[in-house]
């Protein structure tokens, strides 16, 4: 494990983007020479940690560019974030782009500071994909200016989605709920996620909804314990391994997380907040660490290679003990989702 910390010291010394590409590349050989399943737990963060490092070397060559070319005016402020499975600290080897900007400045330079913005966005963004990181196809990057914004347009659309509960208005909640900064002024985008989640504690009639929302995708597992694969097309025997279960669960605790006002992004520190807080019972609780492991594990395992079918893994691929194991994930997800609306029912 250390020697990958030392490794990744020389990720964080890189010059050129090329240098960064071979760092991604790299690291699915070195993960495929650690990944035990007894190790899990621990090389969980050291990825994360290894994709942080790659991006925020990106977003430092991004904001140099936008500065020798001297467009706009840099904000005060700004700060660039990450979401989705990068935002949870829970990323596979290759994972797609999910992130934002958020930017405060004075009223007079908003325009210009949108200028810059933009083009460091569009820098950004072009440089994740040289280096491996595919556009992600709902467009939840900083060049949708959803995602890159001013502090003060940020809040109003935030209040937007608080105020219309729309199925999309609560997408684009849980989406957010993930932000965690990595590049800028870190506090930017910590006190908007802390007013988040405290914004939406306060809303009875959103928390049901977003409940609602929970229970959906319906986990892929009949009465009699049968994975229901896909029947047709190029996927046909396989399972998609973020909607087995995977998805479920974390948006369960993303609920709970609100739910409890617990402002925290990653999904370890929901789980060990809502663990401390006693919201899920002890067995309940040590199931959904179990399976998350699990998903993880799986998840590394078998979508090791770039490309947009990694998450889906055939089933006889699968060994006997990791049928097993993620059988009994999927249950937990299960559990889970019957859980959260339970709750939100009573909400």
């Amino acid at each position: 494990m250390q020697s990958l910390y030392e490794w990744m010291k020389q990720m964080e010394e890189a010059e050129t983007i090329g240098e960064l590409r071979m760092y991604h590349d790299e690291l699915a050989n070195r993960v495929r020479d650690i990944l035990r399943w007894e190790e899990i737990e621990s090389i969980s963060p050291i990825i994360s940690d290894a994709h942080d490092a790659l991006v925020k070397r990106a977003f430092l060559f991004a904001e140099e560019e936008t500065l020798r070319a001297s467009v706009g005016i840099r904000p005060r402020k700004w700060c660039w974030y990450v979401m989705g499975s990068m935002g949870r600290r829970e990323p596979t080897i290759w994972t797609d782009q999910d992130h934002g900007i958020l930017f405060e400045c004075g009223e007079h330079e908003e325009k210009q500071c949108y200028e810059f913005i933009r083009h460091v966005a569009a820098v950004g963004t072009n440089y994740l994909y040289e280096i491996g990181y595919p556009y992600c196809s709902g467009y939840v990057m900083a060049t949708n200016k959803r995602w890159g914004q001013s502090l003060r347009d940020w809040e109003k659309q935030i209040e937007m989605y608080i105020s219309g509960c729309l199925p999309n208005d609560i997408r684009f909640l849980f989406i957010a709920m993930d932000m965690r900064p990595i590049y800028g002024d870190s506090e930017l985008v910590t006190d908007s996620r802390r007013r988040l989640f405290h914004s939406i504690n306060q809303k009875m009639q959103l928390l049901r909804r977003m409940g609602e929302h929970v229970i959906f995708p319906a986990v892929p597992l009949g009465w009699l314990r049968n994975v229901q694969m896909e029947r047709w097309g190029p996927h046909s025997g396989a399972i998609h391994m973020k909607h087995s279960g995977y998805v479920q669960i974390v948006n369960a605790l993303k609920w709970l997380a609100c739910a409890a006002n617990i402002s925290a992004a990653t999904t370890w520190e929901r789980w060990r907040e809502i663990t401390n807080k006693k919201l899920l019972s002890l067995p309940l609780a040590g199931e959904t660490k179990e399976a998350l492991l699990t998903y993880y594990y799986i998840r590394l395992k078998y979508a090791k290679e770039a490309g947009s079918d990694r998450d889906y893994v055939l089933w006889r691929t699968l060994e006997a003990n990791e049928r097993k194991w993620l059988k009994k994930a999927m249950r937990t997800a299960k559990k889970m989702q019957r859980f959260v609306a339970r709750q939100a029912g009573g909400k």
